[in-house]
């Protein structure tokens, strides 16, 4: 009887391992819609064990499509996600979790980045004036551009794009961002806990935009997925990340 529920165990396994590694459509959805999962799935035993810990892994969870390269057409802006958070747990820990959740992301898309950057098709792009123009002023003082890009309410892949074209250190790169994005979810943890936001305002804030968004690239027939620049269905290239 073990014997076969070890076996119904590992088949179980491996149908799951299968499922999450099936290919959905374009590689980008696929990575972090499986980012998403291995957190949501790690959280379980999580919430199990420590059920007062539900706000906080709903936290990390919602880190990711909140900060991927697909959170403009995605209703889970990261800002208002910490304000509702930040009114049910400590400010520190909202903090320490929105850091940790925003890292894994910021990881994962570095290599994607990495990845479509590396493709011979933008082979053009990366050698045009102003983007070699970018890269050299960014290389004057990589470091500080990177922490002042997190600091800011600024888009930040900008930052994340010339580090890569720039060859710049993946250790040394994470270590601004986390430099530069620590003091902006604890301002916001600490408002959150401050003033109560009305939860219906955040919601607001979130779905609103995402659906304008939509909208907007719908009607000009645009591509959902511009942030991560153009569709990369083909084999990865080495780009030394």
């Amino acid at each position: 009887m073990t014997s076969e529920s070890a076996t119904a165990g590992v088949g179980a396994l491996a149908r799951a391992l299968r499922l999450l590694l099936k290919p959905r459509g374009d590689r980008r959805w696929d990575v972090f819609l499986r980012a998403t999962a291995v957190v949501a799935l790690l959280g379980i035993p999580v919430v199990l064990l420590v059920p007062g810990s539900v706000t906080l892994v709903w936290l990390a969870v919602l880190s990711i499509p909140s900060n991927s390269p697909l959170s403009p057409i995605l209703p889970t802006m990261f800002e208002p996600v910490i304000l509702e958070a930040a009114k049910w747990e400590p400010v520190w820990a909202v903090t320490a979790v929105a850091t940790a959740g925003y890292m894994y992301t910021e990881y994962i898309n570095w290599h994607v980045y990495s990845w479509v950057l590396g493709l011979e098709r933008l082979a053009r792009l990366r050698s045009r004036p102003a983007v070699r123009w970018s890269v050299a002023l960014f290389g004057y003082s990589p470091f500080w551009m990177i922490v002042i890009a997190a600091v800011t309410p600024l888009p930040f892949w900008p930052a994340r794009v010339l580090a890569i074209l720039y060859r710049y250190p993946l250790w040394r790169f994470m270590l601004a961002t986390v430099v530069g994005r620590v003091p902006g979810f604890f301002a916001y943890a600490w408002f959150g806990d401050l003033v109560s936001v009305p939860t219906w305002f955040l919601v607001a804030s979130i779905v609103v935009p995402a659906a304008v968004v939509i909208g907007i690239r719908l009607l000009r027939g645009q591509s959902l997925l511009a942030e991560t620049m153009p569709p990369a269905s083909g084999p990865p290239t080495s780009t030394g990340a």
